[in-house]
């Protein structure tokens, strides 16, 4: 497949080492716990794209909720609420928020309190 998208009529042991590389990053991507953590138990149907839609679903609801209120502050029990009414059902919530720290999202600022970063 990779040689025929150059067009190639041979596939060659360049093209099958490039495929190789794209699988590798493909697992990594599915089976990435999202804090760089490799889990071979999880589904490819399953968590590795659900938790990413969470992530971003949640981010989603800070801004809006930082706009409507202007307060970009948000503890531990307002995150839940928040992520509940949206619907957002994660094995881990807190793993969640590490992540979206990690990333960037949000900033801890103290152990139940987090800061909406802008993006």
């Amino acid at each position: 497949a990779r040689a025929k998208l150059e067009l190639k009529e041979v596939a060659t042991k360049s093209d099958a080492e490039d495929v190789v590389e794209i699988m590798k990053h493909s697992l990594a991507v599915t089976y990435s716990d999202g804090l760089g953590n490799l889990d071979f138990e999880r589904s490819q149907l399953g968590s590795g794209m659900s938790q990413r839609s969470a992530a971003k679903r949640l981010v989603n609801a800070l801004h809006s909720h930082a706009q409507r209120t202007n307060q970009k502050q948000f503890d531990l029990q307002m995150l839940r609420s928040i992520a509940d009414k949206m619907n957002i059902k994660v094995m881990d919530f807190q793993g969640l928020l590490n992540s979206l720290n990690e990333q960037g999202f949000l900033l801890k600022k103290g152990p139940k309190l987090y800061q909406l970063q802008t993006i």
